[in-house]
């Protein structure tokens, strides 16, 4: 039986010691074969992110490690589409993050993203993070990437599910299990910091006290609390299905209500022609009024 390929990445960039961890315990897994493609530089709370207006670098850092110059999703996007063309791999893990990625943070998390572009491919997908703002000992999530990710990997999961995991800060030994979580919700307080440059100019930091937690008992947050490894399913789809039956009554045929406008509402359109027959590019001021 073929070696099964697993496409490792991160957020934290290529240097990271997170990413170092993930890869050599992964390595010594029997059956597995590594690829290491990530960010060049550090990318957390990049999210979804895609470089669209300026071109990308690929560097190469060795047997089977590369660099790309952009984002985690860039990064995932140009490893499927260009380094691995020809040696697809069979899953994408991205981590092991240098930091907690819980409850509403996973929307923010560049190392969720880059497990949500492998799963929007197509691909079975696993996010790691070391739970702690400031990780010292990686070695609990070594073992949980050891002895965890393949037993993982190797069921099945529907197409547009991924895993988020999060394992406390501790050597392996500190570990208590493993619990299935959902996500949890957090407050952050005083969000926003007034400063003033050297020039005089005001300046805002988007940074923030906390988080507070708050939420059930089997969220993640709980979990690595009490010393658990947090297993937490995600889903690329978003769609609230309860509210699409709550909210049936609105859809059909025609607008609630009498028409908003006079006329067609034409000027709301961007680009068109006049009464005149003239060209007009941009938006037109027409008779169209509420």
């Amino acid at each position: 039986m073929a070696d099964r390929h697993i496409l490792l990445t991160n957020d934290d960039g290529i240097a990271a010691f997170g990413l170092q961890v993930l890869e050599e315990a992964l390595a010594a897994v029997p059956g597995l074969r590594v690829t290491v493609v990530a960010p060049l530089n550090q990318q957390s709370a990049t999210s979804r992110c895609l470089t669209m207006h300026v071109p990308l670098s690929i560097k190469r850092h060795g047997e089977r490690r590369w660099s790309v110059s952009g984002t985690p999703t860039d990064t995932v996007m140009v490893a499927l589409g260009k380094i691995l063309r020809d040696d697809p791999p069979d899953h994408v893990v991205s981590g092991i993050n240098h930091g907690p990625n819980l409850g509403e943070d996973v929307q923010y998390s560049g190392t969720v993203a880059a497990a949500m572009e492998g799963c929007v491919q197509g691909l079975p997908s696993v996010a790691m993070s070391l739970a702690d703002w400031r990780p010292s000992d990686f070695g609990a999530a070594a073992a949980v990437a050891h002895r965890l990710l393949p037993t993982l990997l190797a069921r099945p999961t529907p197409r547009g599910t991924l895993w988020n995991i999060n394992v406390p800060n501790g050597p392996e030994s500190s570990l208590k299990g493993v619990r299935l979580t959902c996500q949890g919700s957090r407050t952050y307080r005083d969000v926003i910091t007034d400063f003033v440059d050297p020039r005089g100019r005001p300046l805002v930091w988007i940074a923030g006290k906390g988080p507070e937690w708050h939420g059930v008992e089997d969220s993640d947050y709980l979990a690595v609390r009490d010393g658990y490894a947090s297993l937490t399913p995600l889903q690329v789809d978003m769609t609230d299905r309860r509210l699409l039956r709550d909210f049936a009554d609105l859809a059909g045929d025609g607008l609630p209500g009498a028409p908003a406008f006079k006329d067609d509402g034409c000027r709301f359109v961007i680009a068109g022609r006049d009464p005149h027959g003239l060209t007009i590019d941009g938006p037109t001021r027409g008779e169209g009024k509420l």
